[in-house]
């Protein structure tokens, strides 16, 4: 979280007025070295108006020795520095004291008196100590804890411009942490401090702004300005919006398909390790889109997601151990991968499970097992698992042969359109109707 404004811009700017150059964007990198025309002479300079205890200066000096701009770095001197500057009424520096006082950063961690120069500043009007202020009554650290308080600091700091302000303001209505007023709903109040913590450039409000707008969820539906949002919010690394953005670019999206630049998002995304992109990048290589198609990368992927706990992602690469190119497929390990995804409700590894138990591949033989698999995979209406539990009732395999049992579960995968149990449905129609039997119709409807 920034407390301390970004410092090497801050070190341009508040040296500015001892250098004779004049002070431009590029003038940041030169001042970083202390061998750079100028810089030791406006250092100088600066030390020399922090001696006179200037409380401006103080507070410049203070920057650069917190960060070992110009100087060598010394939290402890920076601390002294912001301390002599805090005690002027320089705001500023009475929340960037106030932040070492609670971080324990060249002072003795103290949150009771970091609270004390946060208020301060705050009321004062600066926004970071306002924010600051507002984080410590929404913890209760230094304070005691009062989200009318912290919801009282961050909106003065957001109407002030702070977009973590907005951004958190956002998140105590959405999670109904803090209720909004009487008769607007939650997600609506959360809504309008994200889009002024978009503004601000805070990443993860552009991504809310956007995903919201493009599911039309507490907001009119406008894909295209949703989209707009999440463009900004990816161009910033938020893993989350080059996920998103991934998935409209690969074909299925309100934008044009672009598989190439899906496949970069995907990936970037996923080595900052977000598990569905992880498995995203990995079903990209699965079926080639946006690269050449690459099993073991994919399968790779797909491992790196579902040991992060993707049950999507392990029942995937369990499909690729089991029925993959014969020189990645190891039956074991994809059983192992199939129960983690049972487990977590995924029906379809509970259908395969129960093939492997029938096969005896990877695990022991055991009809019993794979009936019981078979019968979780009928219940969420797969018609393999129904033609399959009907062939062990026929057979007698793992149960007493029940022939009457065994037309029940063809008929129920027939209905489905199972096309091998269509067939049986048909052959007995066959032979009933060659019987004479005038009800066969009635018996098997519409087979």
């Amino acid at each position: 979280m920034l407390y301390f404004r970004n410092i090497t811009i801050v070190s341009a700017l508040l040296l500015g007025p001892f250098l004779a150059a004049a002070a431009t964007p590029d003038i940041a990198e030169p001042l970083a070295n202390t061998t750079a025309e100028g810089g030791a002479g406006a250092l100088a300079h600066l030390k020399q108006a922090a001696e006179r205890h200037d409380p401006e200066s103080l507070y410049r000096l203070a920057t650069l020795v917190f960060e070992g701009k110009l100087v060598r770095r010394d939290h402890e001197r920076a601390a002294d520095l912001l301390k002599r500057a805090a005690v002027k009424d320089h705001a500023a520096a009475q929340n960037a004291f106030g932040f070492m006082l609670q971080n324990g950063l060249g002072v003795a961690k103290n949150e009771q008196e970091a609270a004390l120069w946060y208020e301060r500043a705050a009321a004062a009007g600066d926004r970071e100590a306002q924010h600051n202020l507002g984080r410590l009554y929404q913890e209760g650290r230094g304070v005691e804890r009062s989200l009318d308080q912290a919801v009282r600091w961050y909106t003065k700091a957001a109407a002030a411009g702070s977009g973590i302000a907005a951004y958190q303001l956002g998140l105590l209505y959405e999670t109904g942490a803090y209720a909004p007023e009487q008769g607007v709903p939650k997600l609506a109040a959360a809504l309008g401090w994200y889009e002024k913590a978009a503004q601000g450039g805070r990443a993860m409000a552009q991504y809310k702004l956007g995903k919201a707008l493009c599911d039309g969820v507490g907001v009119a539906r406008d894909p295209v300005q949703g989209i707009a949002w999440i463009e900004k919010s990816a161009a910033q690394s938020n893993p989350l919006a080059q996920h998103l953005l991934a998935l409209q670019l690969a074909g299925d999206g309100f934008k044009p398909a672009d598989e190439p630049r899906a496949m970069r998002l995907a990936m970037a995304a996923a080595h900052a390790g977000l598990p569905a992109a992880e498995r995203l990048a990995a079903s990209f290589l699965d079926y080639g889109v946006g690269a050449a198609k690459d099993p073991g990368a994919a399968m790779r992927w797909y491992r790196e997601a579902a040991t992060r706990g993707d049950a999507e992602a392990a029942l995937r690469l369990a499909i690729l151990l089991d029925e993959g190119p014969r020189a990645l497929r190891s039956p074991r390990e994809a059983a192992a991968w199939y129960e983690k995804a049972s487990a977590a409700g995924w029906r379809d590894a509970d259908l395969r499970l129960g093939m492997l138990y029938e096969a005896g591949r990877g695990v022991e033989r055991d009809y019993e097992q794979a009936l019981r698999r078979y019968a979780r995979a009928a219940g969420a209406g797969y018609p393999e698992a129904q033609y399959r539990i009907a062939v062990l009732h026929d057979e007698g395999l793992g149960v007493k042969r029940d022939s009457r049992l065994a037309l029940e579960w063809y008929a129920k995968a027939a209905e489905r359109g199972h096309p091998e149990a269509n067939e049986v449905i048909q052959r007995l129609m066959k032979l009933l109707d060659r019987d004479g039997d005038p009800f066969s119709k009635l018996k098997f409807g519409k087979f």
